[in-house]
């Protein structure tokens, strides 16, 4: 089975996380067996100034691994005519599929990653060469209204020719069969990283504290998470909260944790590598999800996979994840609710089995069970053809 990965976004090098869920979804696929090439137009925005002009223009070849990798590099020049941009990212798209067939071999099946860009040169690859492709959603643009009139047509022709359409949550399922043509789409989770799988878990590790991990950006409502610890810390003045990340909110959630006076309590840790995040979710009490929006939330079950319950907002993707057993819910945006949830959380953590927790979490989103379902879908994919 020769699998073409086509996703919207791809890290340029193994240190990029931009990108990064496709990449390793990319890995346990060929880490099982299956042949898996990428092609990823990498344009990049007129925002970076002088960067974006003076960058490279080549295509370019990488050798990940078992998984080869094709890059053309360019520049977004059209952003007040995006649907020249589009077709010119669809063009250098096609040109890498030649160049990859070339190289390669014809693959038997294309696997977009988010419909937006990849869904039209899919669509334009299978018009040519009759070769079926399925789709997995990720983006939460959908979800926060930022689909441009002039993209739906793309968006539902796309659409209407994958041979599966799979989301990464039901809610985003739900809103993509909504907003494009009614068709169904099946939810596909995100894959947990071996890292977390291999991590032994180690109660008497736990630290008094709760953790968060996140980029620093309004739409993760740390502000509402800070004020809403304030209240927590009431009541438990000795309770700490560890936020891992970084971006644009940083100074101001620096200014906010000065103001409510939690400097003793509340520590922005930057960002963290990946091993940094694992050993932070095992050495906390609990993990606060306090995002307005979330397609899936691989925090979530990073969090589970250490067995370490989790007190999320009702924001879509952590809704098709948590089970009565492994944290609860609170309403988004609303920091007396979040407060009032961490404190149920504090009153009962007899509740929640860490054991369990870490095993469900495994069970569910292991490469694994992954793999079996992805390649089970393949098949009757081309079993149809």
């Amino acid at each position: 089975m020769h699998i073409l990965i086509l996703p919207s976004w791809y890290p340029l090098h193994k240190d990029d996380l931009n990108g990064a869920f496709f990449r390793e979804q990319a890995y346990v696929l060929a880490d099982s067996g299956v042949k898996v090439g990428v092609i990823a137009p990498q344009f990049r925005s007129l925002r970076l100034g002088k960067n974006a002009v003076l960058g490279r223009y080549d295509q370019e070849f990488w050798q990940d691994g078992n998984i080869s990798t094709y890059f053309q590099h360019g520049v977004f020049w059209f952003p007040k005519i995006p649907y020249l941009d589009l077709k010119r990212w669809v063009k250098a798209g096609l040109a890498l599929f030649e160049r990859y067939v070339k190289e390669q071999g014809m693959p038997d099946i294309l696997h977009v990653h988010s419909l937006l860009h990849a869904g039209p040169l899919a669509l334009e690859i299978h018009k040519k060469y009759q070769i079926p492709y399925c789709v997995t959603e990720h983006s939460s643009v959908f979800g926060r209204g930022l689909v441009k009139d002039w993209e739906w047509p793309y968006l539902k022709r796309s659409e209407a020719a994958a041979s599966k359409l799979l989301a990464v949550s039901k809610s985003l399922a739900d809103l993509l069969k909504q907003k494009l043509n009614g068709k169904e789409w099946t939810v596909f989770p995100n894959l947990l990283d071996d890292l977390f799988v291999e991590s032994s878990m180690n109660l008497s590790a736990r630290k008094y504290q709760l953790c968060a991990v996140a980029f620093l950006h309004a739409k993760k409502g740390f502000d509402v998470l800070i004020k809403a610890f304030a209240n927590v810390v009431e009541e438990y003045p000795q309770l700490k909260l560890m936020i891992g990340g970084e971006g644009p909110e940083r100074a101001k959630l620096e200014m906010l944790i000065k103001t409510l006076g939690l400097e003793n309590n509340v520590t922005l840790l930057g960002a963290l590598s990946r091993g940094e995040v694992c050993q932070l979710m095992k050495e906390s009490l609990g993990f606060v999800l306090s995002s307005y929006i979330e397609t899936f939330g691989v925090v979530v079950i990073e969090a589970l996979s250490q067995g370490t319950p989790v007190v999320s907002t009702l924001c879509g993707g952590p809704e098709s994840i948590l089970t009565e057993g492994d944290g609860l819910f609170v309403k988004a945006g609303d920091e007396k609710e979040l407060a009032k949830g961490i404190l149920e959380f504090l009153a009962n953590q007899e509740k929640f089995d860490n054991e369990q927790i870490r095993r469900r979490c495994i069970d569910a989103y292991s490469k694994k069970p992954f793999v079996n379902k992805l390649t089970n879908i393949y098949r009757d994919i081309l079993d149809k053809k």
